[in-house]
């Protein structure tokens, strides 16, 4: 993976590792999928709490 040197947003020069412009304040490519990637994590988290207290609820229901 290549690293980006300059903001695609303004052209300015980007500090190695940086997640925002120093300029314009607008995020790198690789901010841009930490954020997606990190997003992703939390809706796969969300929904296998919703199935386990589904499947809970099921099993008590099940055994009144």
């Amino acid at each position: 993976m290549q690293v980006q040197v300059a903001c695609d947003s303004c052209g300015a020069e980007l500090v190695p590792g940086a997640a925002y412009c120093e300029r314009c304040g607008t995020r790198t490519r690789r901010a841009k999928r930490l954020v997606r990637l990190a997003i992703r994590v939390e809706l796969l988290f969300f929904f296998m709490v919703c199935a386990v207290v589904i499947g809970f609820t099921w099993i008590y229901s099940i055994q009144k």
